[in-house]
């Protein structure tokens, strides 16, 4: 076994034999993104579903000013794409971009077919997980409305403790979405 830690997410949701995970894992492909380096632009189709071996990827999208809205921050042990556009082949609204060096495995269209055909476990697992992200979003919505921005940024650090020091700060500001005097008047106090 190559890379336990992928191993071990899915097994947080499903029970997952380790004959079932090797088939899977042979047919992984790795990609390298270096700091800055876009994993997918918009406008461009995604052709795969990545999970982050080790770093750190952001989810945006630029509005017609050109400002940036973070959509979604993720770091070692989570999965970030967009399924919209893997699924239906069809060019992303995002922009994801790592903000560290970062490993990815990642599974393409042939094999998410094949495993989810010969290992039906495998569609129950994309299933909790899409469910899970789905409240996941809901929840962020519901705390930029119900929390507070110190709060918000408390919780930010301490899911990812190093995330002042990797990714620009008004980028964490709209993640929070609060402006960036706020972020700075919050990181003072």
């Amino acid at each position: 076994m190559q890379y336990p830690i992928l191993y071990e997410h899915f097994n947080e949701l499903i029970p997952l034999q380790k004959d079932a995970y090797l088939d899977l894992e042979e047919r992984l492909l790795k990609k390298s993104l270096k700091k800055k380096e876009y994993l997918i632009e918009e406008g461009k189709t995604i052709k795969y579903l990545p999970f982050i071996k080790d770093g750190l990827l952001v989810n945006y999208r630029l509005d017609a000013k050109g400002n940036t809205h973070v959509i979604q921050i993720r770091y070692t042990g989570t999965w970030l794409g967009d399924l919209s556009s893997f699924f239906s082949s069809s060019p992303t609204h995002f922009n994801i971009q790592a903000f560290q060096n970062t490993e990815l495995l990642l599974i393409n269209h042939e094999t998410f077919e094949y495993i989810s055909k010969k290992h039906p476990i495998y569609e129950k697992y994309f299933r909790i997980g899409i469910q899970n992200a789905y409240n996941q979003t809901l929840n962020q919505v519901y705390n930029i409305h119900s929390k507070s921005a110190e709060k918000r940024y408390e919780e930010l650090l301490k899911k990812i403790p190093s995330i002042i020091d990797d990714i620009p700060h008004y980028m964490i500001a709209s993640y929070l979405g609060i402006q960036p005097q706020s972020l700075s008047r919050i990181r003072n106090q």
